[in-house]
């Protein structure tokens, strides 16, 4: 099984913006994508991190630069047992991943929370990616359009993807032991459970 993780250092994680600087969302970005490999890595070593060109990684794994736009740069990629999972998914667990990977289904797809797809498993190389804008529905059509079996992955840990400040609630919620969930807490992030609903603060 190889396995695919997107990579994006430049300006990540913008709509964090209000709460975190650039470099705080750099080195997030770089410990959650620590935190994803960190999973893979008890399956696999055939990881493959995909960055634009110019990325600056100091990591212990394979690393490819293309500058194609995401779609472009997966698909010239796929083969037969490929998973692309986002690089943005820190709570993803062992028990979550083997649970993913023995599947059945010609495609796989874990949705995200907001229309997206954090993890896709591919057994059928004709199969296509387009992400951005709900490509969860234009996976599972796509791929029925290829008559291929579509599996949908249902897991709470693989749908939390980090985009704003409600995700960085879960991941200090259920993200102990994360390296992510330690650098927040290095940096003054809490959960106030004094209200009725658990609140987001920096102390």
């Amino acid at each position: 099984m190889r396995v695919i993780v997107p990579f994006k250092l430049k300006n990540p994680k913008s709509r964090l913006s209000s709460i975190l600087s650039l470099e705080e969302r750099i080195n997030l970005a770089k410990f959650m994508l620590m935190d994803v490999i960190d999973v893979i890595s008890e399956f696999t070593n055939d990881i493959t991190v995909l960055v634009p060109p110019n990325t600056k990684l100091d990591l212990n794994i394979k690393i490819e630069e293309d500058s194609r736009d995401l779609d472009s740069a997966i698909n010239a990629r796929i083969e037969k047992d490929v998973s692309i999972i986002m690089s943005d998914l820190p709570l993803l667990n062992f028990k979550t991943l083997e649970r993913f990977f023995s599947s059945e289904g010609d495609v796989v797809i874990a949705p995200g929370r907001k229309g997206g797809t954090n993890m896709l498993l591919i057994r059928d190389e004709r199969f296509r990616v387009s992400y951005h804008y709900g490509s969860f529905f234009k996976h599972v059509a796509i791929a029925k359009r290829l008559g291929l079996k579509v599996e949908i992955f249902d897991s709470f840990y693989a749908s939390v993807d980090i985009d704003d400040e409600i995700d960085l609630l879960e991941l200090l919620m259920h993200g102990e032991g994360k390296r992510s969930h330690r650098y927040l807490k290095s940096i003054g992030f809490r959960v106030d459970f004094s209200k009725k609903d658990p609140e987001l603060v920096r102390i």
